[in-house]
């Protein structure tokens, strides 16, 4: 009787170990690479680098022309408007500009086309109204609307200025009637000029 429990219990005490010893061979790390071998399936990190600063190098001096073409922003309407504002950011800024234009533009943040507006803004120093609408435009140039009705210290949280769409610290102005002209000058596109120069992109619009 003790001869069959110890056969038994020595049976059993096997089956464990060969079911063990198998799990640990299935759970243990396969790797067919050698030690100090190449695996092609490992990101190698320096050719990587090597094709960014490759990129930079290529696209250096096309991004700071582009850069530097952002700084100043031009626009010519035609329509029933009349302007007569300037502006050192909208924190400084006098007269305004009223009615509805057609309009071609090179304008902030790299936008270009044409487009319907439709104004009536005025400000003094840091308070202004502003009710635009910008629509029916073509090219890159983005649609937006302002509406700041009441006569209020510039808020520069609005969705155009936020989204890019408008400069709140553009310094320029508008002159005309019934034909407009439009400049503006964009102090934070001069910092992203400079800032190019040693391979920052502030303004995140490289090439």
């Amino acid at each position: 009787m003790n001869k069959k429990i110890l056969i038994i219990a020595l049976i059993v005490c096997s089956v464990f170990a060969v079911n063990f010893n198998v799990n640990a061979a299935d759970e243990a790390p396969r790797s067919t690479r050698k030690a100090g071998g190449f695996d092609r399936a490992r990101p190698n990190n320096f050719t990587a680098s090597m094709k960014r600063l490759g990129r930079y190098a290529l696209l250096y001096i096309p991004n700071l022309v582009a850069d530097a073409v952002d700084i100043v922003t031009l626009d010519l309407s035609i329509g029933g408007g009349f302007a007569a504002e300037m502006q050192a950011t909208r924190y400084l800024q006098i007269g305004g500009s009223y009615g509805e234009s057609y309009f071609i533009a090179k304008d902030y943040a790299r936008q270009y086309g044409a487009g319907h507006k439709d104004t009536n803004h005025f400000g003094f120093i840091f308070m202004e109204k502003d009710i635009t609408f910008v629509n029916e435009t073509t090219g890159s140039l983005k649609e937006y609307v302002i509406d700041f009705p009441q006569f209020a210290t510039a808020d520069y949280h609005l969705d155009a200025f936020r989204d890019n769409d408008v400069d709140f610290w553009k310094i320029g102005g508008r002159m005309g009637w019934v034909v407009e002209l439009g400049f503006g000058i964009h102090p934070i596109e001069i910092a992203d000029f400079v800032t190019g120069i040693f391979f920052l992109d502030l303004m995140d619009d490289n090439l």
